[in-house]
């Protein structure tokens, strides 16, 4: 028996069921008309929660949020033509990040192309620098060796995407009309599809076991006495904090946790984390006294360019650890690579570990010497007024309540929470977008954390940043997401300040520092949110908590001075750095 059928339909239900074999659980999709079928299989899917997104760039963004807080692969539908350039930014952002995201782009049928047909651009990989897999899966067609051949190619992307080479996927999809379910293409064997799917399972993936041994490694541990473990930014979990701590315990290393790689908050965090490395290596006595033999390090490579020239100049023998062999060393001077889970590492290193005793005076002199840097800091933070840039974040981490999110932007306050942010015995959820570190698309994605969030969260964004993704606050009126922002306002790009171009009076100003000179309460209330202003550190308190019990979207803008915030950020350095080399001279280390 036969039944009438819409191709388009078919080919797409297919798509859309074996990306939930799959544990895809979200969609972002923008309208089009192109896209109409992949559109109706996702809005139709009970397993698929649909976020239907008018800006493609924002839905992207808004997508890597959603991956980022789910840990799960996100389907983001766009139509043809220049719709699908607008993803490429969080593409980006999410191959860098080794984030799957499957993007499905709708088409027009390949003979179209370079026709001057309406919204045709060749769509061709063209992600191809920033994608872990493309197929360009042809006009449908209906029968069963054409089905299977689509299941087997979703299998291969997936098993790309989440397990041999993690991050974006590109599915092209080309259409003929008609799109719509109820206008029939042709006749089928009601069979057929239940044919196909007993056909071919979903595959079970497994990820490869570390088979190499690290004897190697762990004889260059037991044999350098003076080591430190740097962390950069990863998805790190519990479970990697509490086996990196007893590493560090064991070997008598101190952890340099980035400020992006969240493990300066926890439980684990007050035991052998150096918060203030990159104050420490302001002192040139230090670095000299403390070149460590080795440095192991976890995860992207640091944020501060203090660290990263640390870590060129450095004589030590570096080991990069990450699951999938990622060099992250922009100094070019790391000359080992380890492919293997960063858990897995500390836990076969811990097994060997009983024949290692030693001292802890290099471990013993570098946490005092950060004890004295955080009394020096937390004193000359506590003088100065909440409109330092520094201070806000300082601040913002002390009155935070355990058990919630953070998202931070890059550009000055990834590098304030850096220098700044001491660790505390709070669980805050930290969230990042270092892959690229642009500044495009945050509010997108901090509010895609929010949305699948039981717990506050919070965004620390510039405004430059923020007006750069205005058309993304939509999200939190559409789909009710609660989230405070803090807006530090020092109209313009102050992160320049610290450069060279400075010096150049009206053309810094004009092309660099960019002033936008926008009053951003109007917007706020535009987008449905509540807008606060905070004039002192109390002030700043007050509204910081009340904003966290008003579950909708609220901003707390702080005006400040890039100039003044640069020449006190610097006077805190040089009392740091005396107070160092002091102690130095001293030879008490």
């Amino acid at each position: 028996m036969k039944i009438s059928v819409n191709k388009n339909t078919v080919w797409c239900d297919i798509i859309v069921n074996r990306l939930c074999d799959y544990e895809v659980k979200f969609a972002c999709i923008s309208p089009g008309s192109r896209s109409t079928p992949i559109t109706l299989a996702l809005s139709l899917n009970k397993n698929i929660k649909v976020f239907p997104i008018v800006d493609e760039r924002s839905s992207a963004f808004f997508a890597l949020g959603l991956a980022k807080k789910s840990k799960t692969p996100v389907c983001v539908v766009t139509t043809s033509g220049t719709a699908v350039a607008e993803l490429y930014p969080a593409i980006i952002e999410a191959y860098y990040q080794r984030i799957p995201l499957i993007i499905c782009t709708a088409d027009r049928p390949p003979y179209l192309r370079n026709t001057g047909a309406n919204q045709t651009i060749n769509q061709e990989n063209i992600f191809k620098n920033h994608i872990r897999f493309f197929s360009d899966l042809g006009l449908p067609t209906i029968s069963f060796k054409s089905l299977v051949g689509l299941i087997k190619t979703i299998d291969r992307a997936m098993k790309i995407a989440l397990i041999e080479n993690p991050g974006p996927i590109h599915l092209n999809l080309p259409f003929e009309k008609p799109f719509e379910p109820d206008s029939y293409t042709e006749k089928v064997e009601v069979d057929l599809l239940k044919r196909v799917y007993n056909s071919i399972k979903p595959v079970n993936f497994k990820r490869k076991k570390f088979s190499q041994s690290l004897d190697n490694i762990f004889n260059k541990l037991a044999h350098y006495k003076k080591g430190i473990i740097i962390i950069g930014y990863n998805n790190y979990d519990e479970q990697f904090a509490i086996q990196c701590t007893k590493l560090s315990k064991v070997l008598k290393y101190p952890i340099f946790a980035d400020a992006s790689s969240g493990l300066r908050f926890g439980k684990h965090s007050k035991e052998n984390f150096i918060d203030n490395f990159t104050s420490l290596l302001r002192s040139e006595k230090f670095i000299r006294k403390f070149d460590p033999d080795i440095i192991l390090q976890f995860g992207s490579s640091p944020t501060s360019n203090v660290v990263l020239n640390f870590y060129k100049e450095s004589k030590a023998e570096k080991i990069l650890i990450n699951e999938f062999g990622d060099k992250n060393d922009p100094s070019l001077t790391a000359k080992t690579i380890i492919k293997i889970n960063p858990v897995e590492f500390c836990s076969n290193i811990l097994k060997k570990s009983k024949s290692i005793k030693r001292k802890s005076d290099w471990l013993k002199s570098i946490l005092q010497l950060n004890k004295i840097v955080e009394e020096i800091k937390t004193k000359k933070l506590k003088e100065e007024k909440i409109n330092f840039e520094g201070k806000i974040l300082f601040e913002l981490f002390n009155i935070l309540p355990s058990n919630c999110n953070v998202m931070i932007s890059n550009s000055l306050p990834i590098r304030d929470t850096d220098f700044f942010v001491s660790s505390c015995n709070k669980k805050i959820h930290i969230f990042c977008n270092r892959g690229a570190s642009g500044i495009d698309g945050i509010n997108s994605t901090a509010l895609g954390i929010a949305k699948l969030s039981k717990i506050p969260t919070i965004l620390v964004i510039g405004d430059l940043a923020f007006y750069h993704d205005l058309n993304g606050l939509h999200n939190a009126i559409k789909f009710n997401i609660p989230l405070t922002i803090i807006l530090i306002n020092n109209n313009g790009g102050g992160i320049f300040e610290s450069l060279p171009i400075s010096k150049f009076g009206k053309v810094y100003v004009e092309n660099f520092v960019t002033p936008t000179n926008l009053e951003f309460e109007k917007f706020i209330k535009a987008y449905g949110g509540i807008y606060y202003t905070v004039d002192n550190d109390n002030d700043f308190k007050v509204k910081l908590l009340s904003s966290l019990k008003n579950k909708k979207l609220s901003v707390i803008e702080i005006k400040t001075n890039a100039k003044k915030s640069k020449i006190n950020r610097e006077k805190i350095w040089k009392s740091i750095t005396e107070s160092i080399d002091l102690k130095v001279n001293e030879n008490q280390y």
